[in-house]
Parts: structure tokens; C-alpha cells; sequence
């Protein structure tokens, strides 16, 4: 795995702070070492994750930067994202989010019939059907 990472003039105090890294913003993070810091901009298409302190694809960091869903506590199977208006779903298993997958334009996921389908055959949320 290749890391790219463009540091830039930007400086930030780390004098109270352990080595590590730390957010500063969704897009950026600070890198801080014996009280010195410089803050590293993320690839364009990447965002900052908390959990490995480093950039990484908007799927994979939870929001509010990322998209990736808690499948704490959820059975195997695909979910509506609501968040984005049911165009989209997800899919956990051991309790773990595996991704995202779209569905195709003017489509909505039903999650009854675990698939995507016309929002007028589709119950609230995320349809219209009565």
C-alpha cells in the first residue's frame, strides 16, 4: 500500500500532546513528535480516520467525515441508508460494515424485499407506498 502524504507550512502546538496523530478537520490531520507539529492535507478523495491516524477512504471512516455505518448490535444483511435518502444501502455482517452499494438512478432501497426498487412500491422511509 502506497501512502501519499503532502505536508504544509501550516504548524500547530503540540507541546501538551503525546506523539501522534490528530484530527484537524475531516480533510487534514497533525502529526505531532517530541512537542513539534506540522499539519498533513489528505489526498483529495480521502478523509481522515480516527481509528488508524491516517487518510483513508470516505468509506471506511465513520461520519461525520466518512460514511461507514456502526453495525454494532445488527443482524447480517442490508440496510437502507437514510441519511442518504435511501438511495443507497449497506451491508453488515459480524457486525461489521462491508460497504456501500447505489442504486440505480430514480431507485430507492426496499429493505423488505432486499433490493432496489421505485418509491411508490417502497413503504416510509424510504418510499411513498401506502
Amino acid at each position: 500500500m502506497k501512502l501519499f502524504l503532502k505536508a504544509t507550512c501550516r504548524a500547530v502546538n503540540c507541546t501538551t500532546l503525546p506523539d501522534g496523530s490528530y484530527e484537524a478537520g475531516c480533510r487534514s490531520f497533525a502529526v505531532c513528535k517530541g512537542g513539534v507539529g506540522i499539519i498533513v492535507d489528505c489526498e483529495p478523495t480521502k478523509v481522515f480516520n480516527n481509528n488508524t491516524g491516517l487518510c483513508d477512504d470516505i468509506h471506511n471512516v465513520s461520519p461525520p467525515c466518512g460514511l461507514a455505518k456502526d453495525c454494532a448490535g445488527k443482524a447480517n444483511g442490508r440496510y437502507a441508508d437514510v441519511e442518504l435518502h435511501c438511495t443507497s444501502y449497506y451491508t453488515c455482517s459480524d457486525e461489521k460494515f462491508l460497504g456501500h452499494n447505489i442504486c440505480p438512478a430514480g431507485l430507492v432501497f426496499d429493505e423488505g424485499l432486499v433490493t432496489c426498487n421505485w418509491k411508490d412500491a417502497v413503504p416510509p422511509p424510504c418510499g411513498t407506498k401506502h
